[in-house]
C-alpha cells in the first residue's frame, strides 16, 4: 500500500501537515509541486526529514505559473497574465494541437527537471486536478515519463461510489494505456473511503493491499492534522481503518522510518 499526500510545495500550512503527516506515520509517499509558494520551503523539509526515497512530482497544469514561456502565451492553458487557469468541471483535453502537446511536455518536463535539480530523484508523477487524467494530457505525462526515467504514474481512481458507466469505461482504456507501458504502480488508487468499499465489497486482502490512497494533509491554525479536501476531516481519524502507513511504502518501495 502506498498513501500519498497531494500538494507538497502549495504553501506553509500544508507543507507543515505533510512533515506532521510524515511524523506520525500516518503516510508514506508525497507529490511536490514545482511552481508552488512554498516549493523552497517543501524542498527544505524534504532533506531535514529524509524524504528523498519519498518524493515524487504533483504535475500542475491548472493553478499557479508556469515554469516555462512557450505554455504562458497559451490561452487555452494560461490568462492574459500567463497564469495557468483553474479548469472548467467536466471539461475534456482530447486532443491538443502539437504546438500545444510541445508546450505540455516542455513545461511538464521543466517541472520534474526542478524537482530533480533540488535533490530529490522523482517516484512517480500524478497530477493536481488530476489534469493528467485528460486524455491528451495523459500522452504528454506517459512521454515525459520516458524521456525522463519516471517509473511510475499515478493511475486515474477505478473504484468506490461516484463512477458512472461511461466515466469507468474511460478510467478503464486510460489506465490500461498507463499499465501497457510499464508505468502503473498500483491495481488501485482512490481515497481512504474507496478503500473500505472495497473492503465492504469483499475484496480479498492481497488486492487490498495494492492500492494508492490519496491524502491532503493541512495542519490547521489551532495545530490540528487535517485532510483539506475530506470536509477538513482528523486525518488521522480518516486514516484509522486502513492499514498503517507506517506498513506502507513509497513508489520506490522505501519505507518511511524518520
Amino acid at each position: 500500500m502506498i498513501v500519498n499526500a497531494d500538494d507538497f510545495g502549495l504553501g506553509p500550512s500544508v507543507n507543515e501537515g505533510i512533515a506532521l503527516a510524515f511524523e506520525r506515520g500516518l503516510i508514506s509517499s508525497t507529490t511536490l509541486m514545482a511552481n508552488g509558494q512554498g516549493f523552497d520551503d517543501a524542498v527544505e523539509l524534504a532533506r531535514e526529514r529524509r524524504l528523498e526515497a519519498h518524493v515524487g512530482v504533483h504535475l500542475v497544469l491548472t493553478e499557479g505559473t508556469p515554469l516555462t514561456s512557450p505554455i504562458a502565451a497559451l490561452s487555452r492553458f494560461c490568462d492574459a497574465e500567463g497564469q495557468f487557469r483553474v479548469w472548467s468541471a467536466g471539461s475534456r483535453a482530447w486532443r491538443l494541437a502539437a504546438h500545444e502537446r510541445d508546450a505540455v511536455v516542455r513545461e511538464l518536463g521543466a517541472q520534474v527537471d526542478r524537482v530533480r535539480a533540488a535533490g530529490l530523484p522523482v517516484t512517480h508523477l500524478d497530477s493536481h486536478h488530476h489534469v493528467h487524467n485528460e486524455w491528451a494530457v495523459a500522452n504528454c505525462v506517459i512521454a515525459v515519463a520516458r524521456a525522463t526515467g519516471v517509473r511510475r504514474v499515478r493511475i486515474a481512481r477505478n473504484c468506490g461510489a461516484g463512477i458512472g458507466a461511461g466515466s469507468a469505461a474511460y478510467k478503464r482504456i486510460l489506465n490500461g494505456r498507463i499499465r501497457r507501458r510499464g508505468l502503473a504502480g498500483t491495481r488501485w488508487f482512490g481515497e481512504a473511503e474507496h478503500w473500505l468499499q472495497l473492503r465492504a465489497e469483499g475484496t480479498d486482502e492481497a488486492s487490498l493491499a495494492d492500492f494508492e490512497v490519496m491524502t491532503h494533509p493541512v495542519r490547521a491554525a489551532d495545530g490540528s492534522l487535517l485532510d483539506a479536501v475530506s470536509a477538513s476531516e482528523d486525518l488521522e481519524a480518516l486514516l484509522a481503518p486502513v492499514t498503517p502507513a507506517r506498513g506502507a511504502v513509497s513508489y520506490s518501495g522505501a519505507r518511511y522510518t524518520g
